[in-house]
C-alpha cells in the first residue's frame, strides 16, 4: 500500500491572516494539519512550529518506518513514534510561548496521519479532524477535544446540541498551552481505495451531511477536491481559516489479490465485533481500538479454547467456523460467526462453566481482561458506556433467571424439596 495526498489552506472570508498550517510527504506517508490560536501571528507560529517539529521527528525515524514497512519491526512501534513527535511539538511551542514576547498563551491543534504498508497511525490533539471514507460510508476517526464535546460525552447535552453550543470551540486540549499534553493515538488498517481527509474546523464546522462529504471525497478529480472543499466553506461564510488535506490509499499492482483477501478478512472481523452487544453501534474509531486490543486466533477441528473448570478471563468471538460448548462432556449449544462466549469474564476471572471446542477450522477474536481494561482506561467515557451495557444485560439475565425460578417453585407439590 502507498498513499498520495493533496492539500490546500486558505485565510477564509473573515480573518486577516492564516494561522493554519499543513504538511504533505507522500514518500514518507506523513500528512499533518494544524490550526493555530493566539492571534497577532502567534497562532501562525504555533501551527508552523508544530508541523515542522512533527515532520522532523518522524523524518528522523525514517529507518524505523522502513523496517515496519518490511516487517522487521512490529507496527505498533509507530504509534509511540507519533505520540512522541506531537509531545515534542507541544514542548517546543510552549518554550517559544514562554520565552518570546507577544506569544504568551499561543497554541494550536494537531492531527497527524502516517500511512505505512497496510496500517495507518493517527495522533491527535484539539478539534481538527480526520475523516475516513470507505465503501461510501463516512466515519470520523478523531475525537474533538472541545468543552461542548466533553459535555456531550458526559451526557449533559445531546450530540445534536454540540454544534451550536456556546463552548463548541473552547478546547480542552491543545498543543503548547502547557509543556505536556495528552495525545490521542489510533492504529488502524487501511484498504485499497480508502480516502482520508484531515481538516481544520474552518471546514468541518460547515459539514452537516456526512454522505455529502464522502461523495466529495470520492470524486475522480482527486487533486482538485481540497480546493473545492475550501471553496464550499468560503461560500458558507468562511468565518475561519480553512485547511484540507486529502489522502488516497492505493495498493501496488502486485498487492491486488492480497488486498481483496485482506479486505474480506477485515470486514469479517468488524461484522463479528458488531454482533457482540457490548460493541454494537460504536463508532468505527472505537471499534477499531477494541479490534486492535483483540488477539487473532486460528484453530483446527478439535482444538480446545477454554476448558470447563479452569480459570478464564477472556471473551471469545467467532469470526468464521464453529465451536461447541460442552458441559460434562455433553454439548449444550453451538456457536458460529458473530457469537461470543465469556463476556462476564472481562469483569472477573472465574472458572469456565463449559468447554469451548472448535468443530472445524475456526477463526476467532480473543479479548483478554487486561486488554479490555486498557481500552477502558484510555477512554473512560467509553468504559462507562460499555459497563452500562454489560450491567443492563446482566440485569436482564438475572430477571429472567428469577422468573424461571418463580415458575418452577409454583409448580412444586407441598413438601417437595427440589
Amino acid at each position: 500500500m502507498y498513499a498520495i495526498g493533496a492539500g490546500i489552506t486558505d485565510v477564509g472570508q473573515k480573518r486577516d491572516q492564516n494561522e493554519d498550517a499543513f504538511h504533505v510527504d507522500e514518500e514518507l506517508g506523513l500528512f499533518i494539519v494544524s490550526d493555530g490560536m493566539g492571534g497577532h501571528a502567534a497562532g501562525e507560529v504555533a501551527s508552523a512550529t508544530t508541523v515542522q517539529t512533527v515532520a522532523r521527528v518522524v523524518g528522523d525515524a525514517r529507518q524505523a518506518i522502513e523496517e515496519v514497512r518490511t516487517g522487521v519491526r512490529v507496527p505498533g512501534e509507530l504509534t509511540t513514534l507519533l505520540r512522541h513527535a506531537v509531545e515534542e511539538a507541544s514542548r517546543e511551542v510552549h518554550r517559544l510561548a514562554t520565552t518570546t514576547r507577544g506569544r504568551s498563551g499561543m497554541g494550536c491543534t494537531a492531527t497527524v496521519l502516517l500511512v505505512v504498508a497496510s496500517h495507518a497511525y493517527l495522533a491527535h490533539v484539539g478539534d481538527s479532524r480526520l475523516y475516513l471514507c470507505r465503501g461510501g460510508m463516512l466515519d470520523q476517526l478523531s475525537v474533538d477535544h472541545s468543552l461542548a464535546q466533553e459535555l456531550a460525552r458526559a451526557g449533559f447535552i445531546s450530540q445534536d446540541e454540540v454544534h451550536g453550543h456556546a463552548h463548541a470551540h473552547v478546547l480542552t486540549r491543545s498543543i503548547g498551552t502547557q509543556p505536556i499534553v495528552k495525545v490521542d493515538t489510533l492504529m488502524f488498517d487501511v484498504l485499497d481505495g480508502d480516502r482520508l481527509l484531515l481538516c481544520s474546523d474552518g471546514l468541518s464546522g460547515y459539514v452537516e451531511n456526512g454522505a455529502w462529504l464522502c461523495g466529495q471525497m470520492q470524486r475522480d478529480d482527486f487533486e482538485a477536491i481540497p480546493a473545492e472543499l475550501v471553496r464550499y466553506a468560503n461560500q458558507q461564510g468562511g468565518k475561519d481559516n480553512i485547511t484540507a488535506v486529502l489522502v488516497r490509499v492505493q495498493a501496488e499492482e502486485e498487492e491486488a489479490p492480497q488486498s481483496v483477501q485482506f479486505r474480506q478478512t477485515l470486514e469479517g472481523k468488524f461484522v463479528a465485533l458488531e454482533s457482540v452487544f457490548l460493541f454494537a453501534g460504536l463508532p468505527l474509531a472505537l471499534r477499531t481500538q477494541v479490534l486492535e486490543a483483540c488477539c487473532n486466533l486460528e484453530v483446527g477441528a478439535g482444538d480446545v479454547l477454554a476448558r470447563e473448570g479452569e480459570d478464564t478471563s477472556s471473551l471469545f468471538i467467532v469470526v468464521t467456523g464453529a465451536c461447541d460448548l460442552l458441559r460434562g462432556g455433553q454439548g449444550i449449544c453451538r456457536v458460529g460467526p458473530g457469537d461470543c462466549v465469556g463476556v462476564t469474564t472481562l469483569l472477573n476471572q472465574r472458572p469456565a462453566r463449559a468447554t469451548l471446542q472448535a468443530i472445524e477450522p475456526t477463526t476467532l477474536l480473543r479479548l483478554d481482561q487486561d486488554a479490555f481494561w486498557s481500552v477502558v482506561r484510555e477512554r473512560p467515557w467509553l468504559g462507562v458506556g460499555l459497563l452500562e451495557r454489560l450491567g443492563r444485560r446482566l440485569s436482564t439475565a438475572l430477571d429472567a433467571a428469577v422468573e424461571r425460578r418463580s415458575a418452577e417453585d409454583a409448580l412444586r407439590l407441598p413438601g417437595e424439596r427440589f
